[in-house]
């Protein structure tokens, strides 16, 4: 058994999502995941929202990936979705949470998809254990400051006027995840983007995934210059721009999922 997993079973919703339970020193952790499609030739992919979001988001894009035979593997952070409420949101808390559902499921290695908040979890597991991350697909990251510079942008974690506009409709189609979510986090994980943390950019080396950094264009909140820069700084970065927004994979859903599919293809040699 993988450091950290819980002999517990893990629960099977009527809605077809697993319920992991990770244990950590203030308690179990209920981690809810969906897994779906089989494949067993290829590594499967797994997909991390953004916040406030959850599994869910992906529904289209996963619907993509099965029909090309890919087994998925959805994650809902913790204070997301089905996964628990916890005492903290600390950045490496999701980052150590995914390498738990990895371990949990027994995967060994998977090629991951991911939104925001959840883009950035994922490299920050690409930079601890490479060898567990296939191909590495980041959607809107929000990178760590530099420097005072960085900082003196002030640039805000959370999605601007029009996203949020834009996001309504899709709320009242699907409002449980906002239901869900837990309104302590934002506060949590926007603190720990206002503190200069150039070590964060120094540790990019350590990422061996080739990576594909997808920007929304002006109309997101992160410049798209960063994001740029984040790619040229990876050692096999490579950088798009879709104008849209900050969910790319929402509102420009088959042109994220033709350059994303092509993307993970690349790596069937």
């Amino acid at each position: 058994m993988a450091p950290g997993t819980s002999p517990i079973a893990p629960l099977v919703t009527l809605d077809g999502m697993r319920v992991l339970h990770r244990t950590m020193a203030t308690g179990q952790l209920a981690l809810g995941v969906r897994v779906s499609g089989a494949d067993d030739a290829r590594p499967p992919v797994v997909l991390v929202h953004g916040m406030a979001g959850d599994h869910s988001t992906w529904r289209a894009f996963a619907s993509v990936l099965r029909r090309e035979g890919r087994t998925v593997v959805a994650v809902d952070l913790r204070g997301h979705g089905r996964s628990g409420h916890a005492a903290g949101y600390r950045l490496d808390d999701f980052r150590d949470d995914l390498r738990f559902v990895l371990d949990d499921l027994d995967l060994d290695v998977a090629d991951v998809v991911a939104h925001s908040l959840g883009a950035h979890a994922a490299l920050r597991l690409a930079m601890d254990v490479p060898d567990r991350i296939g191909r590495l697909v980041l959607e809107e990251i929000p990178p760590m400051p530099r420097d005072q510079r960085d900082l003196d942008e002030g640039i805000v974690v959370a999605a601007s006027l029009g996203e949020r506009v834009r996001g309504l409709g899709w709320a009242l189609r699907n409002p449980v995840p906002l239901i869900r979510f837990d309104r302590r986090l934002p506060a949590d994980v926007s603190s720990q983007f206002e503190v200069a943390d150039p070590d964060w950019w120094a540790r990019l080396g350590a990422v061996a995934s080739p990576t594909l950094v997808i920007s929304g264009g002006r109309r997101s909140f992160l410049p798209p210059r960063h994001l740029r820069s984040l790619s040229d700084a990876l050692p096999d970065g490579r950088f798009v721009e879709i104008p849209t927004g900050h969910s790319v994979h929402r509102d420009r859903a088959a042109d994220f999922a033709a350059v994303v599919t092509e993307f993970l293809d690349a790596g069937r040699a």
